[in-house]
C-alpha cells in the first residue's frame, strides 16, 4: 500500500471511530477520550518521561496500556493520547510481538506519520478545519498571527497553536515555519486580554484559599 492510501485509510478510520463513539468536535477534552481508553480496556499511566517523548503504547500479555508525559499542556496530551490510539487500533498485534516499536519514528516514519494523522482528523477534521478557516477569511499568502489567534478561538476545537500551523502549512496557506518567531500565547493576552488564572483578582483568591 502507498503511504497516500495508507493516510487515508487512517483518516477514514478516524471519522469512523468518531461516528462510533458520537465525538463531537468542541466536546473532545480529555474526560471524554479518557472513556474511549476505557471502553477499549487501555490503561493509562502518567510518567515524568524526557520532554522529546509524548507518550507510548504497549501491550504486554495481551494487555495493552499508554504511557503518557504528565509534564505536557492539556492539548498536546489530549493529542499525544489519540495518537497512542491509533497504535491500539491499528499496530497491536506487531508491538506486541515486538516488529514496531511504538515511538521509534526514525525506524517506523510511516507508522508514527500515520498516528498523527489519524490524531489531527479525530480531534479536528479537516473538512471542519477549511469552513473554520474560510469562516476566518484566511486566504493562501495572506494569513497573519492575529488570523491564526482568532481561528484558534473560534474554531471550537481542543488544539495548540502548534497543531493549527501545521496544519496552515499542509494546506499551503502559510510558509513552513512562517510564524516560529512568535509568541502566540503572549499575542492571544494582547488580542483578547489575560485568561483568569493569570489576572490578580485570582491570583489573590488563590492565595487567600491556599495559604
Amino acid at each position: 500500500m502507498f503511504r497516500s492510501e495508507y493516510y487515508a485509510v487512517l483518516k477514514a478510520l478516524a471519522a469512523a471511530k468518531r461516528a462510533a463513539y458520537h465525538a463531537v468536535t468542541q466536546n473532545i477534552g480529555l474526560q471524554f477520550v479518557r472513556a474511549i481508553y476505557k471502553a477499549e480496556g487501555v490503561t493509562i499511566d502518567l510518567w515524568d518521561l524526557p520532554a522529546r517523548i509524548r507518550g507510548a503504547y504497549m501491550c504486554d500479555d495481551g494487555d495493552p496500556s499508554v504511557l503518557i508525559n504528565r509534564n505536557l499542556p492539556k492539548e498536546p496530551r489530549l493529542f499525544a493520547m489519540v495518537h497512542e490510539l491509533k497504535h491500539h487500533f491499528c499496530d497491536r498485534g506487531a508491538i506486541a510481538k515486538g516488529q514496531i516499536n511504538c515511538g521509534d519514528y526514525n525506524a517506523n516514519e510511516a507508522t508514527e506519520i500515520g498516528a498523527e494523522i489519524f490524531a489531527a482528523e479525530f480531534i479536528f477534521p479537516e473538512v471542519e478545519f477549511l469552513q473554520a478557516v474560510q469562516n476566518e477569511g484566511i486566504e493562501a499568502g495572506k494569513c497573519t498571527a492575529e488570523k491564526v489567534v482568532r481561528l484558534k478561538h473560534s474554531c471550537g476545537a481542543p488544539v495548540s497553536y502548534k497543531f493549527l500551523q501545521k496544519r496552515l502549512e499542509w494546506f499551503e496557506i502559510i510558509e513552513p515555519r512562517e510564524f516560529a518567531k512568535v509568541q502566540f500565547q503572549k499575542l492571544e493576552e494582547q488580542l483578547y486580554g489575560l485568561p483568569i488564572y493569570k489576572q490578580d483578582w485570582f491570583k489573590r483568591r488563590r492565595a487567600t484559599k491556599h495559604p
